[in-house]
C-alpha cells in the first residue's frame, strides 16, 4: 500500500470540496429536471413545447443549416426537385454556391464557418434535403521565409 495515499483523508477532501458547490441545489435527480427546466421556462418561454421534456426545433424545416463537425462542415438544403432537372453545386474554400433550385429565382450563395477542401466535397439528395458534406481544411504548418536582400 503506497504511505503517501490515505483514502481517509481523500474521501474527507473531496466531501469538503463539493460542499461549497451543494448549497442550495437540490439533490434528487426529479428536483434538478425540474429546477432546470423551471429556469429554462422562466429565461427562454417559447424554448418548451407543451410543458414537455421534448425540445422545439431550433430551425424550421423550411431553412438552410449549415454547421460544422469535427472534420467536416455540412450544408443542408430542403428543397425537391426532379430527377431530370438538378441543381448545380459550385464552390470555393469559403463559400457554397447552389443554382437552378426550383423554389429559388437567383443562386444561393452560403458562407461557410470555417475554409474547407472543395476538392473533397460531397453532395446527396435524400428525403427532400440536399446535403452537402465538406472536408475542413486543416491547419498549414508554419514556413519558414527567406529574405532575400538584407540592408
Amino acid at each position: 500500500m503506497n504511505p503517501f495515499f490515505n483514502p481517509d483523508q481523500l474521501k474527507t477532501y473531496i466531501e469538503n470540496m463539493q460542499k461549497p458547490f451543494l448549497q442550495g441545489m437540490p439533490f434528487k435527480p426529479e428536483d434538478i429536471q425540474k429546477y432546470v427546466m423551471d429556469t429554462v421556462s422562466q429565461f427562454m418561454p417559447d424554448f418548451l413545447k407543451n410543458d414537455n421534456i421534448a425540445f422545439k426545433r431550433t430551425q424550421p424545416e423550411s431553412e438552410v443549416q449549415v454547421f460544422e463537425t469535427h472534420d467536416f462542415v455540412i450544408a443542408r438544403i430542403p428543397t425537391r426537385f426532379d430527377s431530370n432537372l438538378r441543381p448545380r453545386l459550385s464552390m470555393d474554400s469559403y463559400h457554397l454556391y447552389v443554382k437552378g433550385l426550383p423554389d429559388r429565382n437567383e443562386e444561393l450563395k452560403l458562407q461557410l464557418p470555417c475554409p474547407v477542401k472543395p476538392k473533397y466535397a460531397k453532395a446527396e439528395y435524400k428525403n427532400g434535403i440536399l446535403e452537402v458534406r465538406m472536408l475542413k481544411q486543416g491547419p498549414e504548418a508554419t514556413r519558414e521565409i527567406n529574405i532575400d536582400e538584407w540592408l
